[in-house]
């Protein structure tokens, strides 16, 4: 009996999940009344807990006049185990979401895994032509039987990891590399910082 409520909950975690995921495709992009997809549902689990995080991004962005709209919202819900309740993380600032990625830090006083966001922007100024990559760590927390995800505003991002361009700076003709655009990059100047 435990074996076939253990498949039946399992079940059911998938079917919400995609269901979730599902909707999201579905709706239409131009319609503000619905979210989209920033970026497709993360799975993140440590041990027997898992959450899964959903990225939505927000039609309103363009729709919403003399006030601020984040491009999109992280959000996540305990998978295992489950509960199925909808939790907050922080907002999301770029065009997109180029890629979520994780890092395992060793150094004693950072100790833990945390799950990292680039976004990637266009800028288009009479200052600069081009792109500006971002990273936006947030600390993977395992407290008893739950697993959340949290981003802290206090907390100071990797100066290194903010608005590094890419592109052209047109009024000196200079063209400039950002050496933190993909996740593998990105890695290794953790690995580099985790001493």
């Amino acid at each position: 009996m435990n074996k076939f409520l253990k498949i039946f909950r399992q079940v059911l975690i998938l079917q919400i999940t995609l269901s979730a995921a599902m909707q999201a495709l579905a709706a239409d992009a131009s319609d503000p009344r619905y979210v989209g997809e920033l970026h497709p549902p993360v799975m993140v689990s440590d041990k027997s807990k898992k959450i899964a995080v959903f990225f939505l991004k927000s039609n309103f962005k363009n729709s919403i006049a003399n006030t601020h709209v984040a491009t999109g919202e992280i959000y996540y819900f305990q998978v295992k185990p489950l509960i199925p309740e909808l939790k907050y993380a922080w907002k999301v600032e770029g065009d997109q979401i180029s890629s979520v990625f994780f890092y395992d830090w060793k150094t004693p006083e950072r100790a833990g895994r945390s799950m990292y966001v680039l976004t990637k922007t266009v800028v288009s100024n009479r200052i600069f032509e081009g792109l500006s990559y971002t990273v936006m760590e947030l600390p993977i927390i395992s407290e008893g039987e739950k697993l959340s995800l949290h981003f802290f505003p206090g907390d100071l991002q990797d100066s290194k990891l903010q608005n590094c361009y890419e592109g052209l700076y047109l009024e000196e003709s200079k063209a400039v590399t950002c050496a933190y655009k993909n996740a593998s990059d990105i890695k290794k100047y953790l690995a580099l910082q985790d001493k």
